[in-house]
């Protein structure tokens, strides 16, 4: 036997063994009540989970000479972690530009809800000492009158919101802090969920 067929026999050998061991090695999958994953080579006593025996495969992967291997369909792959995230992403940034929508429609409305509506006016008199000889009225709609007890005034009447008017302002002071509460909350859960 010459030196290179021993040193060849030799790895042969040493190939086979290694092949054997490793062909000999078993894992075990373990998976805790909270869905974390650990793996190991000895079988887990008293483990709080799911415990599954995983054996390589030994079959041969060797292909005959002259054949052709034909490769299987890929099947579709499940969605990754990296898409999974875009989706979510997505969706939470979805949720802060609707809420922020809703944001600006309340304080849109709240500036037009500014001004009276003519319902909401009632008409209240403000009656002063009579005017002096060259006086100016302090607004044009002042008029001269004699009040209940016979003493001459000068009446200047003016439109003052009510109570509606108070109340539809309250409501949409509330729709506003309502609406910008939402928003906050749908920031903080993007900043969550995309961090």
């Amino acid at each position: 036997m010459t030196r290179e067929s021993s040193l060849q026999a030799l790895l042969l050998a040493f190939a086979l063994a290694c092949a054997a061991q490793a062909s000999a090695q078993i894992l075990y999958k373990l998976v805790d009540r909270d869905g974390r994953v650990t793996y190991s080579d000895r079988e887990p006593k008293n483990h709080d989970g799911t415990v599954t025996r995983i054996e390589q495969d030994t079959a041969p992967t060797l292909v005959p000479q002259g054949k052709t291997v034909t490769a299987k369909p890929a099947e579709a792959a499940a969605p990754g972690m990296a898409e999974n995230r875009n989706k979510s992403r997505e969706a939470l940034d979805k949720k802060v530009r609707e809420a922020q929508a809703r944001v600006d429609a309340a304080r849109a409305a709240k500036a037009e809800g500014e001004v009276p509506l003519s319902e909401e006016l009632q008409t209240v008199q403000h009656r002063y000492a009579p005017l002096r000889e060259g006086q100016v009225p302090p607004r044009a709609n002042c008029f001269n009158a004699v009040d209940p007890n016979g003493a001459a005034t000068l009446n200047c009447p003016t439109q003052v919101p009510q109570e509606a008017y108070y109340e539809r302002r309250k409501k949409l002071d509330d729709e506003l802090r309502l609406a910008e509460e939402e928003l906050a909350v749908a920031e903080r859960a993007y900043r969550r969920g995309t961090d």
